[in-house]
């Protein structure tokens, strides 16, 4: 399914808050009510490292409000 959005307005906002792509993604799915957990599937001990430090980066509200402004409509 296509999406109304690319990848395009998340690396902005990524660069903007000297964040990558992924912390974005991990940040956003660990704060949606009812997220106990993200699983992130990694294929090289770099990838385990990057997504276990993602997660130790928590996105403020505001953060969260500008990655929804670019990705309307997408819920967890």
């Amino acid at each position: 399914m296509a999406r109304p959005w690319g990848a395009a307005p998340l690396a902005a906002i990524a660069e903007k808050h000297d964040r990558t792509v992924l912390e974005l993604a991990i940040g956003w799915l660990s704060a949606q009510p009812g997220c106990a957990s993200v699983i992130a599937g990694a294929t090289s001990a770099e990838q385990v490292r990057a997504n276990a430090a993602a997660g130790e980066r928590p996105l403020d509200a505001e953060l969260l409000a500008e990655i929804e402004a670019v990705a309307p409509g997408v819920t967890a």
